[in-house]
């Protein structure tokens, strides 16, 4: 159903129909489940009293035979005043985020249903023409131009026809564009957790020929050699004292594609005969609980420390708790990761569900927004064409991460920065990483979804009601603000420093040899690989983005004996 201005302010006018109405139910039933819940969510005071005691330092709505104060003194008309402001506050950001929504995305039903293959096709977002960076770099590789033009892939040796299919593809139809043409095979197995039984849907146009293949194969030994000698010319991080690197003489001489390709073939099955890619339900329960300890520490912290009003009040009464709610954002990041990688249940829908309770509701993030995003950064890794970057997740507008990005930052400003952005990354980071993360999903959202509204007014009232549960709310904010920023710098630094290539390179080249050269690892012990959520072992989650986090641990082990074996780069920092 499109979305229309009437439609928009007619749902907002029920929402703040159904807001006064709580309000009113609740002044007239204080002592109703619902009066106590919003008495709470509009305490004044920043400590709530959940014993349910009514000794006059308690407040009711509606009492206007005498003026109360609550335990800080506080007259309960101002408090009732601070409680509607708070509720125009959430109203008012529900249209913000409805209004921009609506004039960014009004015509994203209109650019779904172009047809990428028609000769009058227009340029879009959702898939762009043939003639782009990667179109002018297949060039050279003729078999795949014209695959490219008939929007034919090639998976197992056929070619088939996906070239209407691409702006409804569910990864992105910016993804499968990039890869017309191309051999799609083992990427295609990588990516999918059920690819035989998506492609049995499917019927080939016809068979490739010896020659196509034969073209296919060159073109893609010829693109991974120059990888090699670029990786090998540019990598300056190996004879850092802090890195250990394997294969650290990069010699394209040594490298055979063919026996290469052959043995992450066998990696591949030798996972999934081990039952590798079957997520456990112990997996799940066990991360959650976690989760719970975790918000429950920050609760009984806040609780127990002494309050800025006390005498013995000291800077740990928000330290603790500010570190225990970042910590609860840490890992329930990792646990929106796995869901929307359908990696935590067997079951899509599901996945989809978790991803919205623990990326919306609990982190502030939009779910449905990340896994979207994401599902290009894995299939575009660090490439650009002549229009920009083409991974969205390593994109900023503030600083400048390879000398080949250079030309699509415009902007003086920025140009100007990039001479401070070593002194100043860190601290934008732990400032304004949650702020930015918070207010990225609505400026970039692809898709009006309801859902996600109503899963960021849920997080609004989550954290009003842990943040009232102390009287330093903000500090403890702040604090939680920047344990989280932590969990940005581990992810960033898993590709920030590796090499950014023409989007060719992604999609002609060996999909295990380009996520290699543009993925590292980061060391740490048994004992803290909770802590980075698993994903300090980036190259099996990269490599095998269907893999379930609960085996990195053991298959990094099998993918550095690889890589030692044929001479490609394993980096740990």
């Amino acid at each position: 159903m499109p979305l229309t201005p009437a439609r928009l302010f007619l749902g907002t006018a029920a929402g703040a129909a159904v807001t006064t109405a709580c309000f009113a139910y609740s002044s007239s039933n204080p002592q109703s489940s619902l009066g106590h819940l919003l008495t709470s969510l509009t305490r004044y005071s920043a400590r709530v009293d959940w014993s349910g005691r009514n000794d006059g330092a308690e407040f009711a709505f509606g009492n206007n035979n005498e003026t109360q104060q609550d335990e800080n003194g506080m007259d309960t008309r101002e408090a009732e005043t601070h409680s509607m402001i708070w509720a125009l506050f959430q109203i008012g950001t529900l249209i913000f985020v409805g209004v921009y929504s609506y004039y960014r995305h009004g015509e994203e039903e209109k650019i779904a249903k172009l047809d990428v293959n028609s000769s009058s096709q227009t340029k879009s977002t959702m898939a762009p023409p043939a003639s782009n960076a990667s179109a002018a770099a297949s060039e050279k590789c003729p078999v795949r131009e014209n695959a490219r033009q008939q929007g034919l892939v090639l998976y197992d040796g056929q070619w088939y026809s996906v070239g209407k299919f691409v702006p409804y593809h569910p990864g992105g139809g910016e993804v499968l564009n990039q890869y017309l043409g191309s051999d799609i095979s083992f990427v295609f197995r990588v990516m999918h957790r059920n690819p035989d039984r998506i492609m049995k849907r499917r019927k080939p146009v016809r068979a490739a020929t010896k020659e196509e293949v034969k073209a296919l194969t060159l073109r893609r030994e010829e693109v991974c050699h120059e990888m090699m000698e670029e990786y090998r010319a540019t990598a300056l991080l190996s004879s850092a004292s802090n890195v250990r690197t394997s294969a650290s003489n990069v010699s394209t001489e040594k490298f055979d594609l063919k026996a290469f390709e052959k043995d992450t073939q066998d990696l591949h099955q030798q996972f999934v005969n081990k039952g590798y890619f079957k997520p456990t339900l112990f997996w799940l329960v066990h991360k959650t609980a976690l989760l719970i300890l975790l918000l429950s520490l920050s609760i009984l912290s806040m609780k127990l420390l002494p309050t800025a009003e006390s005498t013995t009040s000291t800077p740990m009464s928000y330290i603790l708790p500010g570190i225990f709610l970042g910590l609860f954002w840490h890992q329930s990041g990792f646990l929106m990761h796995d869901a929307e990688h359908h990696n935590l249940v067997g079951n899509e829908c599901i996945n989809d569900i978790l991803g919205w309770i623990y990326g919306t509701v609990f982190l502030g993030v939009s779910g449905a927004w990340w896994r979207e995003e994401h599902k290009e950064h894995h299939a575009l890794l660090n490439t650009f064409d002549e229009d920009g970057l083409k991974d969205p997740q390593m994109r900023e507008d503030v600083w400048i991460q390879h000398k080949s990005l250079i030309p699509f930052y415009g902007q003086e400003m920025i140009h100007f920065l990039t001479n401070f952005q070593h002194i100043l990354f860190i601290p934008i980071i732990f400032l304004f990483g949650r702020i930015g993360i918070l207010i990225d999903p609505t400026l970039t959202e692809r898709k009006f979804r309801p859902w996600t509204i109503f899963g960021n007014i849920l997080h609004l009232l989550l954290h009003y009601m842990i943040l009232s549960q102390t009287s330093y709310p903000f500090q403890v904010y702040m604090i939680g603000s920047f344990q989280q920023a932590i969990l940005s710098l581990q992810l960033l630094g898993n590709h920030y420093t590796k090499a950014y290539n023409p989007v060719h390179f992604a999609t002609e080249a060996n999909y295990f040899l380009w996520q290699t050269l543009c993925t590292q690892d980061f060391m740490c012990s048994k004992w803290t690989r909770w802590y980075y959520g698993g994903l300090n072992f980036h190259y099996s989650h990269h490599l095998f983005p269907t893999l379930p986090r609960e085996y990195f641990h053991i298959t990094t082990c099998c993918i550095h004996e690889l890589c030692e074996k044929h001479g490609v780069p394993f980096v740990e920092v």
